[in-house]
């Protein structure tokens, strides 16, 4: 049997195209499109990142005046001393590492300074989580965020904000 040579010839071509495209990256350019490496885009306050692995849903909440989350929110008031973050994971496995990350993203002439972190592990059964923060006095009016950990990997973050 003779094999032609045009088939041949786009057979090969047909390799190189697909070898081309599978070697592609779906996000080769990460750079910003001004080009500068170095700028940090902020997100807007009610963006969510992280991969959402373990995390089902998050949210903000304030005290209910007996040190547990109440009402749903991502303002606060300067004088609402305790604000919560709760929440809701995925699957409920006993052991589960939980680290609640508090950061000032831009208040009182502080931007992007870390605040506390707060561990807990949670128990058999368990799928609901919150970990809670209180100051002494009132906050400083500005823009926060708490970026929750799940087994030692950044899973969610969530903006609140301080008026």
């Amino acid at each position: 049997m003779k094999h032609h040579p045009a088939w041949l010839a786009a057979g090969l071509l047909l390799f190189v195209i697909l070898a081309c495209n599978l070697g592609k990256k779906s996000n080769v350019n990460n750079r910003p499109a001004n080009g500068n490496s170095n700028a940090s885009s902020q997100p807007a306050p009610e963006a969510d990142l992280g991969s959402g692995v373990a995390i089902k849903e998050i949210h903000m909440a304030k005290d209910d005046g007996n040190g547990s989350p109440g009402e749903e929110t991502d303002t606060f008031e300067s004088g609402d001393r305790t604000i919560h973050c709760v929440t809701s994971l995925k699957a409920a496995k006993s052991g589960t590492q939980m680290r609640f990350s508090w950061w000032i993203v831009d208040a009182d002439g502080d931007q992007n300074r870390k605040i506390k972190d707060i561990d807990y592990k949670t128990r058999a059964l368990e799928n609901v989580v919150h970990g809670h923060l209180s100051l002494p006095q009132d906050w400083p009016v500005g823009k926060y965020k708490v970026q929750v950990y799940v087994n030692g990997d950044l899973d969610r973050t969530v903006f609140y904000t301080v008026r």
